[in-house]
C-alpha cells in the first residue's frame, strides 16, 4: 500500500509552470531559462535531458547535424557552466542523420580521426558527467569500442542500446564500472559473439535485455536463462533459432513461482482445476471449472476492477501475491519509454519500478521456431504473471519427418488456433498488451506449400482449411474473454481474400463496438453508487499488420495450378487419406492401403504400427513428469467407434490416431474449444492427431474465375469503417443537447484505437 502523502504534499498547491511547460515550443526555452531561477529549473533540464532531440525539434536541419555536433562537443561544450552540463542525461544517435556530410577545413574534417563521430561522442561522455543513456542503434559510424572507454571514469549508464550497430560488443565492455549500473541493455542485430553478456559478477541490476536476431540456439539461449533467471522482467529474443524444447526451461528458470491464479473470480471467471498429473511433452494439465456466467463470458460484474486488498497494517506482507486490480498500466519495456522513465521530468513516472523483478512479464518470440503449442505453454504455465507478449508468427505444429508424410509434400501451416481460453483472466490475468498471428481471431491458417502460388495459397486456406479449423477448434478469441486486455495485434493478414477473412475481420470490430457498448453502460448503471469509475477500459487499441499484396507480384505465376486442366480432367489437386472419410475402422494394411497419395507422390507407411481398437478410448502410456509411474496407461479418447455418431473430422482424428504411431503424441487434457467440437470434458486426447486433422484429405485448385473474384481486405474494411461512422455521425445529428450516441448497435462504429500497417 502506498503511503499517505505529507500534511505538506496535501495542502501545497500545485505549480502552474510543469503544467505548461510540455506545450511550449522548444526554441523558447533558452529565452525562458533567462526569466528566473524558477524558470530555469524547469525548462533548462528539457534543453539538456536530451539535447540532441532539442536541437532537432528547435529547427536544425539534418544536413547540418555534424558541423553543429562538432562545434557543440569542441567548442560550445567545455565553456557550459557544470551546473548545465550536469542536467545532461541522454545521448542519442538517431538524432544524428545518418546520410548527411560535413566539409570544412582541414582541423574539423570528419575524415580526421580526431573529429570522428565516434570521438565527438566519447569527448560528450567525458563532458556530461551524469549522461546516463546512450543509444547507438544503426549508426555505421558510431562505434562502440571508440565511444564506450570513456565511460570508465565517471558515467554510471543505467541504458545502452546498440541494436543494429555494424560494429561487435567490446570484449571487455562489461567489465568497465560504467556499465555495472545497467538496466537496458539492447544488443540486437549485431555482429559477433554476445558472450561478454554472460560475464560473471556483471550487470547484476539488468532488467530488460533485447538480443534479437543471433541465431541463437538453444543451448546458447539456455546460458542465458540459467545466467540471468528471475533478474529480468522483460525479455526479448526474436529471430532466433530456439523451439519448442526450451520453453520449459525458461519457465521454471524465468517465471515468478508464486502463481496469481486462484479462485477467489469463480463466478465472473471461473476456476482453474489442476489435477495432479502431466505429460513430458505437455507439462502439468489444467482445466477450467465453469460457473453460470464464466463460460459465456456474461456475468454482469466482469468489467468491474478487482476490489483493493485490506490489511490491519501496510507493513504486514501478503499471504499471497496480488495480480493487477485490471485499470493499472502496465510497465513499458519500450526504448523510448524507458528514456521518459529515466528523464526525471514526469513526476508521475518513477524509475523504481523498472529495477523491481521477480521474474519475466514481457516476453518477445517472434520469428522463432517455436511453435502455437509453444505459446500456449507460456499462456498456461506463467501463473498469471505475463503482461506483454508478442509472437508474430508461429507453425500451427511442427511435424516430424514421419508425421509430415501424413501431409501433402511441403505443406506447413502457420497460426494458432488452440489458444484464446488460455487469454482469459483465469488464466492470464495480468495480460495488457498481446501480439498475435491473426488466426487466434479469425480461425484462418495460413498455408505455406511448394509449388503453389500465393493467390491459390490463400482461396485453399479459406475455403478448404477453415471449415476444419472452425469445427476442431470452434472457440475464437472475442473482446469478452479478457476485459482486461488493452492492446491485440494482429498480424501476417492478407490483402486478398474471397470472403471468409473479411467476414471475420468485420465481425471482430462490431464485437470490440459491442464491448463499447457493454463498458458504456456498465458505467452509467454503477456511475450512482460507486462514484468514481471502477471499469475496465477493454480492448481499447487494435492494430492490424497486412502482409504485401500477393497481386503485386506476377499474376498468373507459372507456379500456379493449371486449374482448367484440373476442372477438365477431374483430378483433385492434392490429395491423400485415400479411404473413405466415414471410414472409421481400417482392416490390415495391405501395400495399397498404407499408402498415401503426397501431391501426387505416393509414400510408403507399411513400416507404421496400424492397430485395432474398439470402443472410444485407447490405452495409451502418459510419460508423466510426476504423479505416477511412467509406465502407467490412461485412457485416451479416440472418438467414437460408430462414425454415425462422429462428424465427419472427428472420424477423420480417430482414422489418423489408429493408422499411425507417429501421431499418437502430446497426450493432453481437451480444452474448452475442442469440448465444444465434441471431446467429452475432461478427456484426454492427442493434441497432435487432432491438430493434424485441420490438414483436408484433398487440397483442390480453384478455377480461375475465383481467383479473379478475391478482393481487397483493406479496402472493404474501410468501407465497412466509412459506413459506420456515417451512421453514427447520422445519430449523432439527431441527438439533443450534450448527450452522445452509445457505442454498439446499430452502428457497430468502433471508436478505440484502430490502427492498420501494411
Amino acid at each position: 500500500m502506498e503511503a499517505l502523502p505529507s500534511y505538506q504534499e496535501a495542502t501545497t498547491r500545485p505549480d502552474w509552470l510543469p503544467l505548461v511547460a510540455p506545450y511550449l515550443p522548444p526554441n523558447e526555452y533558452p529565452t525562458l531559462c533567462q526569466v528566473n531561477r524558477q524558470f530555469w529549473q524547469v525548462f533548462a533540464p528539457r534543453i539538456w535531458g536530451n539535447v540532441f532531440r532539442t536541437v532537432r525539434r528547435a529547427g536544425l536541419q539534418s544536413g547540418d547535424d555534424l558541423g553543429w555536433l562538432v562545434d557543440f562537443v569542441f567548442h560550445q561544450l567545455p565553456r557550459t557552466s557544470p551546473s548545465s552540463k550536469a542536467l545532461a542525461r541522454v545521448l542519442d544517435g538517431r538524432e544524428i542523420s545518418k546520410e548527411s556530410f560535413y566539409f570544412t577545413p582541414e582541423h574539423y574534417t570528419l575524415r580526421n580521426q580526431e573529429r570522428s563521430l565516434s570521438t565527438c561522442f566519447q569527448q560528450a561522455l567525458a563532458l556530461l558527467p551524469d549522461t546516463s543513456c546512450l543509444i547507438l542503434d544503426g549508426h555505421i559510424d558510431l562505434d562502440p569500442s571508440i565511444v564506450l572507454p570513456e565511460i570508465e571514469k565517471q558515467n554510471k549508464l543505467l541504458l545502452l542500446s546498440l541494436a543494429n550497430c555494424p560494429h561487435p560488443l567490446p570484449i571487455n565492455l562489461f567489465l568497465r564500472s560504467g556499465t555495472k549500473h545497467l538496466v537496458y541493455l539492447d544488443a540486437s542485430s549485431i555482429p559477433g559473439n554476445i558472450d561478454p553478456i554472460l560475464q560473471l559478477n556483471t550487470l547484476s541490476n539488468l532488467r530488460i535485455l533485447k538480443i534479437r536476431n543471433h541465431e541463437l540456439l538453444n543451448s546458447k539461449l539456455g546460458v542465458f536463462i540459467r545466467h540471468f533467471r528471475t533478474q529480468l522482467w522483460s525479455l526479448d529474443i526474436s529471430g532466433n533459432k530456439i523451439s519448442d524444447d526450451l520453453v520449459p526451461s525458461i519457465i521454471r528458470a524465468c517465471f515468478n513461482p508464486d502463481t496469481l491464479l486462484s479462485d477467489a473470480h469463480f463466478l465472473t471467471e471461473g476456476k482453474p482445476i489442476f489435477p495432479g498429473t502431466a505429460c513430458d511433452s505437455y507439462g502439468p494439465f489444467i482445466y477450467i471449472r465453469e460457473s453460470e456466467w464464466s463460460g459465456s463470458f456474461s456475468h454482469p460484474e466482469r468489467y468491474l476492477v478487482d476490489a483493493p486488498v485490506y490489511r490491519s497494517s501496510p507493513e504486514l506482507p501478503l499471504e499471497s501475491p496480488l495480480r493487477s486490480d485490471g485499470q493499472q498500466a502496465i510497465r513499458t519495456d519500450s526504448l523510448d519509454g524507458i528514456l521518459r522513465e529515466f528523464s526525471g521530468q514526469d513526476p508521475d513516472l518513477s524509475d523504481e519500478r523498472i529495477r523491481t523483478s521477480t521474474g519475466i512479464t514481457h516476453l518477445r518470440l517472434s520469428n522463432t521456431l517455436i511453435t502455437a503449442l509453444g505459446v500456449e505453454s507460456f499462456l498456461r504455465n506463467s501463473g498469471g504473471h505475463l503482461e506483454d507478449l508478442a509472437c508474430d508468427n508461429m507453425q500451427l505444429i511442427k511435424l516430424t519427418s514421419r508425421q509430415s508424410e501424413l501431409w501433402p509434400k511441403g505443406a506447413k501451416l502457420y497460426g494458432i488456433l488452440n489458444a484464446a481460453h488460455f487469454v482469459r483472466p483465469v488464466f492470464s490475468s495480468n495480460l495488457r498488451v498481446l501480439r498475435l498471428h491473426h488466426s487466434f481471431v479469425t480461425q484462418i491458417p495460413a498455408l505455406e506449400m511448394e509449388g503453389v502460388s500465393a493467390m491459390n495459397r490463400l482461396y485453399i486456406a479459406e475455403t478448404s482449411i477453415l471449415p476444419r479449423s472452425e469445427q476442431l477448434y470452434p472457440q475464437a478469441f472475442v473482446p469478452d474473454m479478457n476485459p482486461r486486455l488493452t492492446s491485440l495485434t494482429l498480424t501476417h493478414i492478407p490483402r486478398r481474400s474471397s470472403g471468409p477473412l473479411i467476414a471475420k475481420l468485420v465481425q471482430f470490430l462490431k464485437l470490440l463496438s459491442v464491448q463499447e457498448r457493454s463498458i458504456f453502460d456498465a458505467k452509467a448503471a454503477s456511475s450512482s453508487w460507486r462514484g468514481s469509475s471502477g471499469e475496465l477500459k477493454g480492448l481499447t487499441h487494435v492494430r492490424l499488420e497486412f502482409d504485401s499484396d500477393p497481386m503485386d507480384e506476377d499474376f498468373p505465376a507459372a507456379q500456379d495450378f493449371d486449374a482448367e486442366a484440373l476442372m477438365n480432367t477431374g483430378e483433385q489437386g492434392f490429395s491423400f487419406f485415400p479411404e473413405d472419410a466415414s471410414k472409421n475402422q481400417p482392416s490390415p494394411p495391405s501395400r495399397v492401403d498404407s499408402q498415401r497419395n503426397l501431391g501426387g507422390t505416393p509414400c510408403n507407411l507399411s513400416q507404421d504400427k496400424t492397430i485395432e481398437a474398439r470402443g472410444e478410448y485407447l490405452q495409451h502410456p502418459l510419460g508423466q513428469q510426476h504423479g505416477a509411474d511412467r509406465t502407467s496407461l490412461v485412457p485416451v479418447w479416440i472418438a467414437f467407434e460408430e462414425p454415425s455418431r462422429n462428424t465427419a473430422i472427428i472420424n477423420d482424428y480417430r482414422q489418423l490416431v489408429l493408422s499411425s504411431s507417429h501421431v499418437r503424441d502430446i497426450v493432453a487434457l481437451a480444452t474448452p474449444g475442442q469440448v465444444m467440437a465434441g471431446v467429452p470434458d475432461q478427456a484426454l486426447i492427442f493434441q497432435t492427431a487432432w491438430c493434424m486433422a485441420v490438414m483436408p484429405k484433398t487440397l483442390s485448385a480453384p478455377p480461375w474465375t475465383k481467383l479473379t473474384e478475391i478482393k481487397d481486405v483493406l479496402e472493404e474494411l474501410k468501407q465497412f469503417r466509412r459506413a459506420g461512422k456515417a451512421k453514427h455521425l447520422s445519430l449523432q445529428e439527431q441527438v439533443t443537447g450534450e448527450n452522445n450516441v452509445p457505442p454498439g448497435e446499430p452502428h457497430y462504429f468502433f471508436t478505440g484505437h484502430l490502427e492498420v500497417s501494411r
